[in-house]
């Protein structure tokens, strides 16, 4: 009887240590898990941006040699011997063109247009106010006649441009707007003719009379 009550009183605290490490086993497994935070996103970086944009020049137009006199003559040296008398003259290589390299018209393209105008009452005189003889008006029947000689693509010539009497303006050459380029030109000529009228009898006959015409301007107008 002793002997087996022993035992007993040794078993037991091996089973209670046993009891007791299994116990700490559950409840280790079952320990709270704790929730995984996601990684926060770095600040925002401000920047700026920029750019270096060329431009091309504007494109304008340009009216280049035109002659500051011009001196009108008879064919083969002729002379006034009381009947009409043409007298001709001519301005060539006047250049009328888009000006710049590699230009560009952005929004303000135009057409162009020549004109030649003078003063009131056109005429040829002399100088010597004591021999007018020689003196004549321009006029509507017997005005300059202003023709164009050129061959420009798109470019309208005006065939009967012409200054006399109350006519002081002439419009001998022209480019619509729709016909403008960034290289548009022109480069022509113009021949003035005049007829000294029949009927005249110079004081001086026999001399040369030095007859001063008409001041003309020759302007290139843009036009829409």
């Amino acid at each position: 009887m002793k002997k087996k009550k022993l035992f007993a009183s040794i078993a037991a605290p091996i089973a209670i240590a046993g009891l007791m490490f299994s116990m700490t086993s559950v409840s280790t497994s079952f320990a709270e898990e704790t929730e995984a935070t996601a990684p926060a996103a770095p600040a925002g970086v401000g920047g700026g941006t920029g750019s270096t944009v060329g431009t091309k020049p504007q494109c304008s137009w340009s009216l280049t040699g035109v002659a500051t006199t011009n001196t009108l003559a008879a064919a083969d040296e002729a002379k006034y011997s009381g009947t009409e008398l043409t007298i001709t003259g001519a301005d060539s290589d006047i250049a009328a063109s888009v000006g710049g390299v590699d230009c560009s018209w952005y929004n303000f393209i135009k057409g162009a247009e020549i004109s030649v105008s003078t003063g009131a009452g056109p005429k040829f005189s002399t100088t010597d106010i004591t021999d007018t003889s020689m003196n004549f008006d321009l006029t509507t029947e017997n005005p300059l006649t202003l023709a164009t000689i050129a061959t420009c693509e798109d470019w309208v010539k005006n065939e009967s441009a012409t200054i006399g009497g109350t006519v002081v303006e002439a419009k001998p050459l022209a480019l619509a707007k729709v016909g403008v380029t960034t290289t548009s030109s022109c480069t022509y000529a113009m021949t003035l003719t005049a007829k000294v009228p029949a009927g005249k009898a110079p004081k001086a006959a026999g001399t040369a009379y030095a007859l001063v015409g008409p001041s003309l301007t020759t302007t290139l107008t843009l036009k829409d």
